[in-house]
């Protein structure tokens, strides 16, 4: 055979079974099977969140259609009054579905793709962190187990609950970030780890209330395990407290587009509808039985242990983790204190989700009652429980170099959760129409300010005009002599046409909130909320006149974008200086940040 053709032939056979056998690959490979019901005709409609996302992303199209490049207002919510949705959910998940309906995708497949990616980054970033603890062929099980552990999978076809799927990414990839921190003193690690903290924070409050004890004792925990021999406690702070207090307050930073306007105007809504009632957590404790039923329904959330869907832990996760334990002779340094230190959070996880830790959260009730379900803990126990298995590794492989072990038990894996990749697939419509008609029937998309002093409505002037495919009228003439037309309505901005033959009042269908602007003539006009509902009101002068209101940003939320730009440039711009890769404990070179010296 001509050796001048056979060595390009064995180059091409070498590369791809590199790429067949690239961790990557395999994770994906090994993902499909949880990924594929996502590629069917239709949409898990039913599910508890899913036409929650659909509609979001809708209303989030329109309002950045209509010139708010920061999306805070939903116009389509509360019977098409409007409600401030952005100012208190995160917004990643939606700038990322953004990005593909706009690519071309409709709204639902744009949904389908944004949960299929959170799925596979989810499993890669596992597999960084726990390969890099562990060894590559143990983070490779650590990833499918993180895929297939049962909690996951119910978010996914269950619950449908997109922004919680989109924050599992984030865990592995902070732990993966300030364990490279601390181990390694390498300064570019700083910026990465406050952009994987500030990405947890942007996908889902509730998970980063969540994950912020677990990240802040896994800190600690690298402090006493990854310090450097050192007596001398100003070497000390330099090396192991600053760098990641300066992560810390660098993803705050960047969060503070979503931050400062939660802190300084959540006041202005109200929020017991939101933990009072079914959603107060002390009814939501798991019985003990319920972490370890394999049974798996579709239906919502009880109380007091009566749940219609599956919130167990997972057999084969919990019984790799055991193996894990009796793995322990086997591994040593940094790998057995990290197998000890997820077992102790698995532990107090599952304590923390029973009826018999509810006085430990009293303390903390002002925060804890917006996390709403203890339940949702299960991220955190997936997330240990993951890792846990992959340490199991080691109590079957001699060799953990062999992958033969590795794949087998990610074949178990599967083989245990695939039952449970089946959504229920229904046909989907997503319009208007059907927006107003999910609210009217189910009562859902709605939200409260402070200004409504009445009941919550039933309905408004606007539900016919949705559910007949009219053009909306935003806005009526509450005295005699004037008449009101809606030239243009958007998820923005309304745009009325007021003639009116005496000064008049004009009440426009959108709920009053700090950011609502008015002008007439580009002259601007005072507001003021109005009726029972806290509609806004205008005072319109006599004459013809054109009369445009906006959502804008208030001062605070002008502050905080201001930070998010200043913290971003600083995190790149530190990413960009720091990414030589030398070590902070490098002799004779230092440099400053934030006033201290941290020794490169």
């Amino acid at each position: 055979m001509n050796r001048t053709f056979m060595q390009p032939v064995s180059s091409f056979i070498f590369y791809l079974s590199s790429f067949i056998l690239h961790p990557s690959s395999l994770i994906l490979v090994f993902s499909l099977f949880a990924l594929a019901p996502l590629t069917a005709p239709g949409y898990f409609t039913f599910a508890h969140d899913a036409r929650h996302s659909v509609y979001f992303l809708q209303m989030f199209d329109a309002t950045l259609r209509d010139g708010a490049w920061y999306p805070r207002w939903a116009a389509d919510m509360v019977f098409g009054y409007g409600y401030p949705l952005w100012l208190i959910l995160a917004p990643l998940p939606f700038f990322v579905g953004e990005a593909f309906h706009l690519l071309g995708f409709d709204f639902v497949s744009a949904v389908k793709i944004v949960d299929g990616l959170a799925i596979f980054f989810s499993a890669l970033t596992m597999y960084l962190f726990a390969a890099r603890v562990l060894g590559r062929n143990a983070g490779l099980v650590a990833a499918i187990a993180y895929v297939y552990v049962p909690y996951h999978l119910v978010d996914l076809y269950v619950r449908a609950a997109q922004a919680e799927l989109v924050a599992f990414v984030f865990p592995p990839l902070i732990f993966w970030a300030f364990y490279e921190l601390m181990t390694t003193r390498r300064a570019h690690y700083i910026p990465i780890a406050a952009l994987a903290y500030a990405g947890l924070i942007l996908s889902h409050i509730s998970m980063a209330v969540i994950f912020t004890p677990v990240v802040g004792l896994y800190i600690v925990f690298l402090l006493f395990t990854a310090r450097p021999p050192t007596a001398d406690r100003r070497r000390l702070i330099a090396d192991c407290l600053l760098p990641p207090a300066l992560s810390i307050l660098l993803a705050l930073g960047i969060a503070a587009i979503f931050l400062l306007p939660i802190l300084f105007e959540q006041k202005f809504l109200t929020s017991d509808p939101l933990i009072s009632g079914f959603f107060n957590y002390r009814k939501h404790f798991l019985n003990a039985q319920q972490l370890f039923s394999p049974f798996w329904g579709y239906g919502y959330a009880g109380e007091n242990g009566a749940d219609q869907f599956s919130l167990q832990l997972g057999l084969i996760p919990t019984l790799l983790a055991i193996v894990a334990l009796f793995a322990l002779p086997r591994t040593r340094g940094a790998m057995r204190a990290h197998i000890a230190l997820f077992a102790l959070i698995v532990g107090a996880i599952v304590l923390a989700m029973l009826p018999v830790s509810a006085p430990l959260w009293e303390p903390f009730a002002s925060v804890i009652a917006f996390v709403q379900f203890p339940w949702r803990l299960l991220i955190v126990a997936a997330f240990a429980l993951a890792f846990l298995s992959g340490a199991a590794l080691y109590a079957f492989a001699d060799d953990a170099r062999d992958r033969a072990p590795a794949l087998a038990i990610g074949l178990i894996l599967i083989a245990a959760s695939y039952a449970y990749t089946q959504p229920q697939h229904t046909d989907a419509e997503f319009n208007a129409r059907t927006l107003m008609e999910f609210q009217v029937k189910d009562g859902e998309l709605l939200g409260d300010t402070i200004w409504m002093t009445g009941a919550r409505p039933q309905g408004s002037p606007l539900v016919e005009q949705y559910l007949d495919g009219e053009k909306l009228h935003k806005a009526r003439a509450l005295d005699d002599g004037a008449t009101v037309e809606t030239m243009r309505s958007g998820g923005n901005s309304i745009v009325l046409r007021v003639d009116a033959s005496a000064s008049a009042r004009v009440l426009i269908y959108a709920r009053y909130f700090p950011g609502w602007t008015a002008t007439i003539d580009r002259q601007r006009i005072e507001i003021e909320p109005y009726d029972e509902q806290g509609l806004i009101l205008a005072r319109i002068p006599a004459g013809s006149h054109v009369v445009t209101l906006r959502f804008e940003d208030t001062l605070v939320r002008q502050i905080g974008a201001a930070i998010s730009l200043l913290s971003l440039l600083l995190t790149f711009s530190f990413l960009l200086f720091t990414c030589s890769p030398a070590p902070l404990l490098a002799k004779s070179q230092r440099f400053v940040i934030i006033g201290a010296e941290i020794r490169r």
